[in-house]
């Protein structure tokens, strides 16, 4: 699992900054824990342009300089906001009760520094083109790629020479999905589909139906033509494949998606990448979560992925304040991101004000405790 995040230099984030994910002294919502005292997941809220999707986006980063066929822009992850090239990135994981550390050093040319260490004993050491890989003897480089990362390349070439730690923590990396909720795009580095359309058989439409009926959605689909048929009248919807329709509880009509409401088609989309983080050891990455979502769907999904998913961690940024709850999360699972001028992103755990279980924690945040709540001027005068 991911244990930290240390961000310098890195987009709105200015200096460094360590996003942990420890589990702290709380003693409830135990099912939000997983091996080794690590959170199962963490919510970042906060201000429009405050930083939230950068953490995720920096952890998408990751996955695509392991995993990604496509071209990396280096130069868009610098800060902005300052004079200097280079920047830094940090992540710890544990694996299997050890302690896995990667950095890395980027400028807009590519990698400058690159270090992994297992329990601190180094095993790779890279400095621009010239690396060494330490997994029983050592082996020196002189040709390696500023634009591809030297641990892929050792990934793809020997498989860490069958080291089970180094290739669980690939495992989980690999199987991990980014998601960008309001555009619906979901990012997934391994070779069987997550996009609906293609996922979706009589197997899985059933299954589908089963988390409806656990959730008490007062719905079901089917996956079929593109014909349907209203009394006497026939709507073909264009096209080639099948498509998703709905039908409510107490009714016999069946909606296609095109007509459907946001939130269901929402749903849709979320659902394989749900089912495959309960399913596989992984990271879920979810921007903007809860676009055309109820309240209390919201919280269903949550809590849902929580129960279920036991060894896999949730990320997601939400500008839904009542998942600021203590029945849904821990204070330590929620982080607060502000903007705070030649500074850049600020985080402030809610943990860190050490809020009982009994307080009411979105209060608290409305209220200002935390910062990163926006003030606007919401009265206005000529």
């Amino acid at each position: 699992m991911l244990k930290s995040i240390k961000l310098n230099n890195y987009t709105t984030f200015i200096n460094p900054t360590t996003i942990d994910f420890s589990a702290t002294n709380y003693k409830f919502l135990d099912e939000n824990i997983g091996d080794n005292k690590i959170l199962r997941g963490c919510l970042f809220v906060g201000e429009n342009a405050s930083g939230k999707s950068q953490i995720l986006k920096s952890i998408k980063f990751l996955l695509d300089l392991l995993f990604s066929n496509n071209d990396i822009n280096f130069i868009i992850n610098k800060s902005f906001y300052t004079n200097k090239n280079d920047y830094k990135l940090e992540y710890v994981f544990v694996i299997l009760s050890k302690e896995i550390k990667y950095v890395i050093e980027l400028s807009p040319e590519g990698f400058e520094l690159e270090e992994l260490y297992v329990n601190g004993k180094i095993i790779i050491k890279r400095m621009g083109k010239k690396a060494k890989l330490i997994i029983g003897e050592e082996k020196g480089f002189d040709d390696v790629s500023l634009k591809l990362s030297f641990l892929r390349r050792v990934y793809f070439d020997t498989h860490f020479y069958d080291d089970d730690v180094l290739n669980k923590w690939f495992d989980f990396m690999k199987n991990s999905i980014y998601v960008d909720c309001p555009e619906k795009e979901i990012t997934n580095y391994i070779s069987d589909t997550l996009l609906f359309r293609e996922y979706f058989d009589k197997e899985t439409v059933n299954e589908f139906n089963e988390f409806l009926k656990k959730i008490n959605y007062k719905q079901s689909i089917r996956f079929g033509d593109r014909t349907f048929k209203y009394g006497n009248i026939a709507l073909n919807i264009e096209g080639n494949g099948k498509i998703v329709s709905f039908n409510k509880e107490g009714t016999t009509a069946f909606i296609p998606e095109v007509l459907e409401s946001t939130g269901n088609m929402t749903l849709v989309n979320l659902f394989p990448p749900l089912i495959h983080a309960i399913k596989n050891d992984c990271m879920l990455i979810l921007d903007d979560f809860g676009s055309g979502f109820h309240n209390e769907l919201e919280e269903c999904f949550i809590k849902y992925f929580f129960h279920y998913a036991k060894n896999s961690q949730l990320f997601f940024t939400s500008h839904s304040t009542n998942l600021l709850n203590n029945t849904i999360l821990r204070p330590d699972q929620i982080y607060s991101v502000y903007f705070d001028g030649k500074n850049g992103s600020i985080i402030e755990r809610f943990s860190d004000e050490m809020p009982r279980e009994s307080q009411n924690v979105e209060k608290m945040y409305l209220n200002g405790v935390f910062h990163g709540m926006p003030r606007y001027n919401k009265v206005f005068k000529d």
